[in-house]
């Protein structure tokens, strides 16, 4: 296993931590796929399969990864010279808020990558951190996960349009990410740019059901709500424990439940620990 490759970006509500343990449940594949690549922790942690298909619906996130792919040097230049600024920061964010044009484009990506590296809970609309690490050792880190971004295709598309698009079949394995149910549109938390809502769960849903009958298979790492369980039951729904590193210092360090949901069987006991 890849275990010391480094991610592009710490993404909130990423599997870091998690990955250790979910990276030994995973199936055989040829073809691996994230639809919610984020940054792409499980990736990163994994060995390579034959193929990798890595999406996000994020433009800036997928701009970010097309300019450590083709644009390495260049964005490396830029965020050489990007001094740890609160007054930069401020600028990245009113940068971002605006749409992507002329994707890759190396400057844009170094203001995105800044972002997300120096604001509180790595959340580029969040407010600005005291605690983060902004130095040349940042880029050394970017050449390791260039070397595993080789050969992969990234995409910028809705879920199901990937899946739609590479139609599964089996020696297929997607592993799934969502937005959680505490994230949704009408709980109004800011954590990310492009959030679900009840009619996203549901069609989530809709194509693993589709994998399924196309005999590939999927992992989804989803918040333990009620609602989810009930809705995968015709599934595989594990729990897993986890450390809560969220916004709520109080809460920070407390062990929490989350759903891991698979077609396909991975142990006998219900509870899996990170």
């Amino acid at each position: 296993m890849d275990i010391d490759c480094p991610v592009v970006i710490p993404y909130y509500g990423g599997k870091f931590t998690m990955s250790r343990q979910l990276v030994g449940k995973l199936p055989p594949h040829r073809r691996y796929f994230e639809p919610f690549f984020g940054g792409g922790s499980m990736f990163f942690r994994k060995n390579k399969a034959e193929w990798n298909i890595l999406n996000d619906i994020d433009n800036d996130l997928v701009n970010l990864y097309l300019c450590v792919c083709e644009r390495f040097d260049e964005l490396c230049e830029y965020i050489r010279w990007i001094p740890r600024s609160r007054q930069v920061f401020v600028e990245a964010q009113s940068l971002i808020k605006t749409p992507v044009m002329d994707n890759p484009n190396a400057k844009r990506a170094a203001m995105y990558f800044f972002a997300v590296r120096n604001s509180f809970n790595n959340i580029p609309t969040g407010s600005f951190s005291k605690d983060t690490k902004w130095n040349v050792d940042i880029i050394k880190e970017l050449k390791q996960s260039r070397r595993k971004l080789d050969n992969c295709t990234i995409e910028n598309l809705h879920f199901d349009e990937l899946v739609k698009r590479y139609e599964p079949r089996k020696g297929d394995f997607f592993y799934f990410d969502p937005p959680y149910v505490v994230t949704d549109k009408k709980t109004k938390k800011n954590y990310y740019r492009n959030v679900f809502d009840e009619d996203s769960h549901k069609l989530l849903k809709d194509i693993c059901d589709f994998i399924n009958e196309n005999e590939a298979t999927f992992m989804i790492s989803y918040d333990n709500k009620e609602e989810i369980s009930k809705l995968y039951d015709a599934y595989n729904v594990n729990f897993i424990k986890t450390k809560y590193v969220g916004t709520k210092p109080e809460d920070r360090g407390k062990i929490r439940k989350e759903l891991l949901i698979t077609n396909y069987k991975i142990q006998e006991q219900k509870e899996l620990f990170s």
